[in-house]
């Protein structure tokens, strides 16, 4: 079963698809269990393979974060950055139990996988390594809730499941990865051929839920993704990709490096992320600008957005908003785009940005 299939196959479960991006999913309307469980098919995420005896030095010289703290039982954030310092992916780094011939996927946005592998592919020549879409390989569900530990150890076979958030385990058909969250939440990688029968399994403990239920999780935890609308728009300080331990200052020379180090050492960004509760207006999307009313400049960048709520016309939703840094957030701020009135305030981050 390949991505496509798999796609057709929720269709057939009831999955209500987003007119905008067959990606994501709206609903599931047939889904009227009381389940404190959940599950969303990462249909929105792919894979970038990079495998051969040179990867790792070929990675470590393009990527922010240090590619020697990832293992097959530790994941890393981080970011790929043109030569002026601006993000045309991020990712999270998982490397292959495979000593023979390493391999390293790089999870990211689904819209971003080709044009990464094209930019990628310019440098890799030099390398004894090969880049491959494994976006058909390797299927993903976030999996999240009050049983979400017992339900994944007893699907899928595993004897212990990650305890900190970025640790991994695997066997031959599953990749499994704790992410940040106010529960328990998993990663969980599936081989395609795998991934119907788990479900069915999965789907009978677990409530099935809309893409942006899981996209909010991230939202909560400050956790940024470059998307197609957001290529090459921010640099990673101004996603807060240093508090994360995205960017790696001590690694050595990587493309980019320059920049990001001089932001780093030499001053302070002027553009930061910072998370907004806002009402009003339709859901925004990433790569939106939001202007002030009263002098029409802009004054934020959306990095992505997810609803809390949408009944009649009350719409409220949260959002990773790039803001200037001297931006007066103390009381709530009005903003608009496209003609539409948002009342926002800001929510705190879990990390800190000193």
């Amino acid at each position: 079963m390949n991505k496509t299939e798999w796609r057709q196959h929720l269709a057939t479960q009831q999955a209500q698809f987003s007119p905008n991006d067959d990606n994501i999913i709206d609903s599931f309307s047939a889904s009227t269990s009381e389940q404190t469980t959940y599950i969303t098919p990462l249909l929105y995420q792919g894979m970038l393979s990079i495998k051969g005896l040179d990867s790792a030095k070929f990675l470590q010289g393009q990527l922010t974060c240090d590619v020697h703290k990832a293992s097959a039982q530790q994941s890393i954030l981080g970011a790929v950055c043109s030569p002026q310092g601006r993000m045309f992916s991020s990712f999270r780094l998982l490397q292959k139990n495979n000593e023979a011939e390493p391999e390293f996927l790089l999870r990211m946005r689904s819209d971003l996988v080709d044009s990464s592998h094209e930019t990628l592919h310019k440098y890799s020549v030099f390398f004894k390594t090969q880049l491959t879409n494994a976006s058909d390989e390797w299927l993903g569900l976030g999996i999240w809730g009050d049983q979400s530990e017992q339900l994944i150890s007893d699907i899928f076979a595993l004897t212990e499941l990650p305890q900190q958030a970025g640790q991994a385990i695997s066997n031959e058909t599953t990749i499994v990865i704790r992410v940040p969250g106010d529960t328990a939440r998993f990663e969980c990688w599936v081989k395609a051929d795998q991934i119907s029968a788990d479900w069915q399994l999965l789907i009978a403990k677990a409530k099935p839920t809309a893409t942006y239920n899981w996209i909010l999780e991230d939202i909560k935890q400050g956790i940024a993704e470059v998307c197609f609308t957001t290529l090459n728009a921010f640099n990673p300080h101004m996603v807060n990709f240093q508090a994360i331990d995205a960017i790696s200052f001590d690694k050595g020379c990587y493309t980019g490096q320059e920049i990001v180090a001089r932001t780093h050492y030499r001053g302070k960004s002027k553009r930061h992320m910072q998370r907004f509760s806002l009402s009003g207006g339709k859901l925004l999307a990433p790569g939106d600008n939001l202007i002030n009313p009263d002098s029409q400049k802009t004054i934020a960048t959306v990095v992505a957005a997810a609803l809390t709520s949408n009944t009649g016309q009350d719409i409220t939703q949260e959002a990773l908003l790039v803001t200037s840094s001297d931006l007066d957030s103390s009381s709530p701020l009005t903003l608009q785009h496209d003609e539409q009135t948002y009342q926002s305030t800001i929510q705190p981050l879990p990390y800190s940005l000193d």
